[in-house]
């Protein structure tokens, strides 16, 4: 014998918050790598729109990523000091992205 149990209920969808993306940003640039060649301690300026988000990502050179910083732009300079100490000598690249989708790199190579 086979029984079905048939019941209907009414589905309520919670309200979906809304996410706060910032601004529209209106530059992304990197303005300064220094030093280029390091042993891991790099300082960087960022152009960028103050209020909007960004994500500032070490990648190797086949574009895996290692590292990641997401920020809010508080001025349109940006200084953010990266401790990459814990990385083995070699090439990466910095890479700059808006909400847009815009990317911007610079390489930097660790040498201890």
């Amino acid at each position: 014998m086979v029984v079905f149990l048939l019941a209907c209920t009414k589905v309520v969808q919670p309200p979906i918050p809304a996410i706060d993306l910032g601004k529209l940003p209106t530059a992304t640039s990197i303005r300064k790598v220094t030093p280029i060649v390091s042993n891991g301690n790099i300082t960087v300026e960022l152009n960028v729109t103050q209020g909007a988000k960004y994500s500032l990502q070490v990648t190797d050179l086949l574009d895996e990523e290692i590292k990641t910083f997401g920020f809010t732009a508080d001025d349109t300079i940006y200084i953010k000091k990266l401790d990459l100490t814990s990385l083995k000598n070699g090439d990466y690249n910095l890479v700059l992205i808006d909400i847009a989708g815009k990317e911007v790199r610079s390489n930097i190579i660790i040498k201890k």
